[in-house]
């Protein structure tokens, strides 16, 4: 019994990581487009997760988002942030700081 408990947690633990990488690849591919969309470029090519909350939304309905930030610059010497908020694995909003 000990062996399957074991089994079913390390099972748990491993579909969950799969499941916020994914996440983080869907908020790296919407950073990846706004940057193509502004013209500028995409630095250090990752996103990184700055917070994890709930909100309500126009509903009154709790939701759980991810805040991710990314880099970006417009001509290489001067870095920009910009963020992306993930409801689930759909961004809702994507930020960027002007250039």
């Amino acid at each position: 019994m000990t062996q399957l408990f074991t089994i079913l947690l390390i099972s748990l633990v491993v579909g969950i990581w799969v499941y916020n990488r994914r996440i983080q690849e869907n908020a790296y591919k919407a950073a990846q487009k706004a940057c193509e969309d502004a013209s500028v470029q995409n630095l250090d090519g990752y996103v990184a997760l700055k917070k994890v909350y709930f909100d309500k939304d126009s509903d009154g309905k709790r939701q759980f988002l991810r805040r991710y930030q990314f880099e970006f610059a417009t001509d290489g010497a001067q870095r920009y942030a910009g963020f992306i908020v993930m409801r689930g694995k759909w961004p809702v909003i994507v930020e960027m700081e002007s250039a």
